[in-house]
């Protein structure tokens, strides 16, 4: 006799435990989008940004245009890098740490070199064209 596998079996256990693993699946991407997404209340004494606010809001900002591309970039290099990474005599916390910090960091590479600099990859990717900087004319006086 054989032990039923939930993930592949075709019985109303394994199709309902399928369900549910993914449901809290997406009740964890919605939770974490919630807390990414909550605006921290300025202080009433605190009347200019410091720059540890000043260098978070930068990191939002560029974040926030990356989030499509990075999430249609991760799955090719992911599946690039482990193709190499499971064949390792290694343990599998080895391999998965490799992987993630390996496939995070191609990621983001690729992101901010081939997508981010190019209007036609933006194009592609449906983010909006780079802000130009304002141009400042001169008073007529």
């Amino acid at each position: 006799m054989t032990a039923d596998d939930p993930f592949t079996d075709m019985t109303a256990l394994s199709i309902g435990t399928r369900a549910v693993f993914g449901v809290a699946g997406w009740c964890w991407v919605v939770a974490i989008l919630g807390l990414l997404d909550r605006r921290r209340r300025r202080r009433a004494d605190d009347s200019s940004p410091s720059v540890d606010q000043s260098s978070r809001r930068r990191l939002y900002g560029y974040l926030a245009a990356a989030v499509l591309p990075l999430y249609i970039l991760h799955q090719p290099i992911v599946v690039g890098v482990a193709y190499f990474v499971v064949d390792w005599d290694a343990a599998i916390p080895v391999k998965y740490v490799v992987l993630v910090a390996i496939s995070l960091a191609l990621t983001l590479a690729v992101y901010d070199v081939a997508v981010r600099r190019s209007r036609v990859t933006r194009f592609l990717f449906g983010m909006r064209s780079p802000a130009k900087p304002a141009q400042v004319s001169p008073r007529s006086g």
